[in-house]
């Protein structure tokens, strides 16, 4: 069955196994942002003495990267089939003596020593569909050294407003989407406010329920709201969106609301950590 794009950014957690399919790794491994942003953040982090830990080491690009930086990497992923393509680059680079490649859910890792670095790239939209909360959480307690350094260090949230045509000509459906490249944008109609920060130095809640108060910027009505994350990888390299990873995402209102510029809004929100961002609650 063929999937759409949004799909494609999504992992079929079959018999709890995360898996994406190989055109999607190498979308990621070939995002110049990404990995550039990455490589600088484990650059910045990483010491020569450091025993460093991968979750979700996919293909092993960042393990192979972290190896000729720091003395010894557990490399931890669970998916079989991309667990065997990680093994091949680990050995074709000579560093099957450096790198630990274990098989494991990330939530359930252990290591034989508490680490000195850390690196967990399971990010999505407000890290609603990827489990990047709870596997830091877990990492926090079992994992890394009290004093140890993260990969990422903490994620801000961020939403605007505006309205969407879900539809053309006779035809609508409503439904999240991610603004990839080529994607009509949504026409905003506030500023950009922080609905959440997630600190990787504390365990985060897995479930988010709040309101925060926006004011519109426009007259018109809206429908819709635009989701973005900032990520600070480490103390100088910060992440925002590409199309492979995080990028911008529309999600309709449970309510379409007339406004008038200067009106202050109040805006619901609430929302599970490995859910699916069509689950989550929105409204003015």
């Amino acid at each position: 069955m063929s999937k759409g794009r949004l799909q494609h950014h999504t992992p079929a957690y079959e018999n709890a196994v995360g898996q994406f399919g190989l055109p999607y790794h190498l979308e990621m491994i070939r995002d110049a942002e990404r990995t550039g942003r990455i490589c600088a953040a484990l650059d910045e982090t990483l010491k020569p003495h450091h025993i460093h830990c991968e979750l979700g080491a996919g293909t092993g690009i960042f393990s192979i990267y972290a190896a000729r930086r720091c003395k010894k990497v557990y490399a931890v992923e669970k998916d079989p089939a991309i667990l065997e393509f990680a093994r091949e680059n680990i050995e074709r680079a000579g560093l099957k003596n450096k790198i630990e490649l274990i098989q494991e859910d990330a939530l359930n890792f252990q290591p034989p020593e508490k680490t000195d670095s850390l690196f967990v790239e399971m990010m999505s939209i407000w890290c609603i569909n990827e489990p990047q909360i709870p596997v830091m959480n877990h990492a926090l307690k079992h994992i890394l050294k009290k004093d140890g350094q993260r990969i990422p260090m903490s994620i801000t949230n961020l939403i605007e407003l505006g309205h969407y045509d879900f539809g053309a000509l006779e035809v609508e459906c409503k439904t999240s989407t991610a603004q990839f490249t080529g994607i009509t944008a949504p026409r905003i109609m506030t500023s950009s406010h922080v609905f959440n920060k997630y600190d990787f130095s504390f365990q985060n809640p897995e479930e988010i329920a709040q309101s925060i108060e926006i004011p519109a910027l426009l007259s018109g009505t809206i429908n819709c709201a635009r989701l973005s994350s900032l990520v600070q990888l480490s103390p100088s390299i910060t992440f925002y969106s590409t199309d492979s990873l995080m990028p911008q995402t529309i999600v309709p209102l449970q309510n379409e609301r007339k406004v008038k510029a200067g009106e202050r809004l109040r805006l619901h929100g609430a929302f599970k950590l490995r859910s699916n961002v069509d689950e989550m609650k929105l409204m003015v």
